[in-house]
């Protein structure tokens, strides 16, 4: 008890100092606990989270390939896939004893009628439609998910309903169309517009206003024909409107030019495991020549993690940094508290007074205990609920402070508040006696002293 007494009094009559000490380790804990949820989160989200994601996969030309497509020649048009081409990779992928089902996006140019207008912007402004195929842009989709990939960019309906994807649907002329186009041309939900196609400016079809659309992602397009021109004259429609209006041809051999459609199969091997086995199986196959491999899933997925990546890396640099000066600047004040002028003194009246160097020792390390325990509790307590909503305001991404987090950060705490409590009682122990008393000397010797002869004659 009465090293327990004296160590509270130090404290007491050192509050500024004590003060200082509690607040660096607060800050040192939580900042070191946020930095560590936040690494935590970005193993877990590139590890095992990204191995549970669903991986489709997309099969389309290399660059190289798409250099020999124009949007001008449609004649290039033949260096689309076809049925005939994906059928190879199904094959390749089953005999390799994988098994995945199948979505499909299918687009042609298209132009736009008397009493429409298209859009400016693309590369095909001020071309001759018998030359481009027309400035619209007729895109189906099978599926939803087939929509969720689209290269043009994801987009939400605004005003209207989506497209029905049922295979028993009866919809065979509705369409989405951009915000920018409807109001270009003065179309609202539940109006119709004609397109005609792209080889014959007198076959149109007739469309009803589904929908109304805007993007909220940019577009990643690699086919030259589609990125001529601008992605807000795409129209959206499921399959069966697609096909409805003869665009999808049983066989390519009977069509040429701009009646080719840009076939787009997307597989759904599954895992991500499952993708990479995909890959390694078309890899193997050696039918991959001039086409490449990627998954539009997994590649919106690591893009909505991009920003934790980035944090995640400031946040070891920054955690690592924060401990270490952290550490320091909390010895550095306990052995300040030691080595204070008033504290040797105190040291040394002590051990005249026939206190053992174990007790001061042992007092040293209470007033260690008294003030960076709490701190170090209330730090692990802040991390613990603040770090989750922190992260999610900083990158967007769930960073939870699971239980081994906080042991972790329990025992690592203990253990560094042990460790200066041990260098600070041994640095207390380590004084010699004729230390102690040297600043007590040293303070005997810069005080002002009084001449007595002086003084003498004064008084004379």
């Amino acid at each position: 008890m009465f090293v327990l007494s004296n160590a509270w009094s130090a404290l007491m009559r050192h509050k500024g100092r004590s003060a200082a000490t509690a607040a660096i380790v607060l800050v040192v804990v939580f900042g070191t606990m946020t930095a560590a949820a936040i690494v935590q989160a970005n193993t877990e989200a590139t590890g095992s989270t990204r191995a549970e994601q669903t991986a489709n996969a997309s099969i389309r030309p290399t660059a190289a390939t798409w250099e020999k497509v124009s949007a001008t020649d449609s004649d290039s048009t033949e260096q689309y896939l076809t049925w005939s081409d994906y059928t190879t990779f199904a094959t390749a992928a089953q005999e390799a004893g994988l098994s995945f089902d199948f979505t499909v996006t299918e687009t042609v140019p298209v132009r736009a009628t008397d009493g429409i207008t298209a859009l400016s912007g693309g590369s095909i402004d001020g071309e001759d439609d018998d030359t481009t195929g027309g400035a619209l842009i007729w895109r189906a989709f099978y599926t939803l998910d087939a929509a969720h990939a689209n290269d043009m960019g994801r987009y939400k309906v605004i005003e209207g309903k989506h497209l029905n994807y049922s295979t028993s649907t009866t919809d065979i002329t509705g369409a989405l169309i951009s915000q920018a186009f409807a109001d270009e041309n003065g179309l609202e939900v539940g109006d119709t517009f004609e397109v005609a196609t792209a080889t014959d400016a007198d076959t149109t079809y007739e469309l009803t206003v589904r929908g109304i659309y805007e993007y909220v992602a940019d577009a990643d397009v690699d086919n030259p024909v589609t990125a001529a021109r601008n992605r807000d004259n795409a129209i959206y429609t499921n399959y069966p409107a697609f096909s409805n209006a003869g665009l999808d041809p049983t066989s390519t051999d009977d069509v040429s030019g701009w009646e080719i459609p840009d076939l787009d199969v997307l597989f759904n091997p599954g895992t991500a495991d499952s993708y990479d086995s995909f890959v390694t199986a078309l890899q193997d196959s050696g039918e991959l020549d001039g086409y490449e491999v990627s998954s539009p899933s997994l590649e919106a997925y690591d893009a909505s993690i991009a920003p934790l990546n980035s944090a995640a890396s400031t946040a070891r640099v920054v955690g690592i940094a924060l401990a270490v000066a952290g550490g320091a600047a909390v010895l550095a004040v306990c052995l300040v508290g030691v080595c204070a002028r008033s504290r040797r003194d105190e040291i040394g009246m002590a051990l005249a007074s026939g206190v053992t160097r174990g007790r001061l020792g042992w007092q040293f390390m209470l007033e260690v205990f008294i003030v960076t325990l709490p701190a170090l509790a209330v730090g692990i307590l802040a991390g613990g609920f603040l770090a989750k909503p922190l992260g999610s305001a900083l990158v967007s991404y769930e960073t939870s402070v699971g239980s081994s987090l906080i042991w972790h950060s329990i025992w690592i705490g203990l253990g560094v508040v042990l460790a200066i409590a041990i260098v600070t009682a041994l640095r207390t122990v380590a004084f010699t006696t004729p230390q102690l008393f040297a600043a007590e000397a040293s303070a005997a010797t810069d005080s002002p002293t009084h001449d007595v002869d002086a003084d003498t004659e004064a008084q004379a």
